[in-house]
């Protein structure tokens, strides 16, 4: 860090993951060949990029600081199966890189939005690093407190594990919190989500009022619109698939994506 001129802020949520054996068993949990695309957020100073090119896989290694970007650069100068990317990861519009699967240690402060972001381009594999409770939230059953929105898209297309947790002092800085290896791989059968967009809005609308009924939550769409999914279709759908008093955050992830699905056939 110090050669590339930089250390890490905490505005950039950036603790970097530099213990040898955790940043193998993340790279390995991938099983990457030479015909695998991998795409990593917030690649830092390359410690997981580096192993990653090991592997033979081609690197799309993505990096907002233009100080690290430019080490990266001269690190990795002559490797071919390394691309530097000098880019904000939410900037790269519904993330135009070819890929099929993701390995990183990304910034813990734009967690949401990465995992949103990820879902929607689709992947086989993914094996990332996230805060402990976190990596609990995408893999929360129904019912508990931590059930969300990620934890339907997750748990609905992928199979996910936590495969390891992780020390704080495996950290640079060192964080306040345990980390966790989290590894979501794709069900066999094909569960696209049509329109993901909308979906998403659809599903975090419903989650603001997780405690009351269906019924009761489709009267909220008339102050809460969801483009497409007017208040009459949602309770149509409700009531078609006998929903009408089940409690949101009771729904297994099958119930959402079979009542969104009724209320967008049309």
């Amino acid at each position: 860090m110090m050669e590339a001129g930089f250390f890490p802020e905490k505005k950039y949520s950036q603790n970097f993951l530099v213990d040898d054996d955790a940043v193998m068993r993340l790279v390995e949990s991938a099983s990457l060949s030479k015909k695998d695309r991998v795409l990593e957020i917030g690649a830092g100073t390359g410690f997981v990029t580096e192993k990653l090119v090991e592997t033979g896989a081609f690197i799309h290694a993505v990096e907002l600081r233009p100080e690290l970007c430019s080490y990266l650069s001269r690190k990795f100068e002559g490797v071919k199966n390394v691309e530097v990317i000098h880019k904000d990861i939410l900037q790269l519009t519904n993330l135009s890189l070819d890929f099929n699967k993701v390995v990183a240690s990304p910034p813990y402060a734009i967690s949401d939005d990465i995992m949103y972001l990820i879902f929607e381009h689709g992947f086989e594999h993914a094996s990332l690093v996230w805060q402990f409770e976190f990596a609990d939230k995408i893999l929360a059953p129904p019912g508990s407190s931590e059930y969300h929105p990620l934890s339907i898209i997750a748990q609905y297309q992928y199979d996910g594990n936590i495969l390891q947790k992780i020390s704080p002092k495996s950290f640079f800085p060192v964080p306040n919190h345990f980390s966790a290896i989290l590894t979501l791989h794709q069900k066999k059968k094909n569960r696209t989500i049509p329109n993901y967009p909308i979906f998403v809005k659809w599903l975090r609308t419903l989650f603001r009022f997780k405690n009351k009924t269906l019924v009761s939550v489709a009267k909220q769409l008339d102050k809460n619109p969801v483009p497409g999914i007017p208040r009459s279709v949602l309770e149509k759908a409700i009531h078609e698939l006998g929903l009408e008093h089940e409690k949101v955050f009771l729904l297994e992830p099958e119930d959402f994506v079979e009542l969104y699905r009724e209320c967008v056939k049309e």
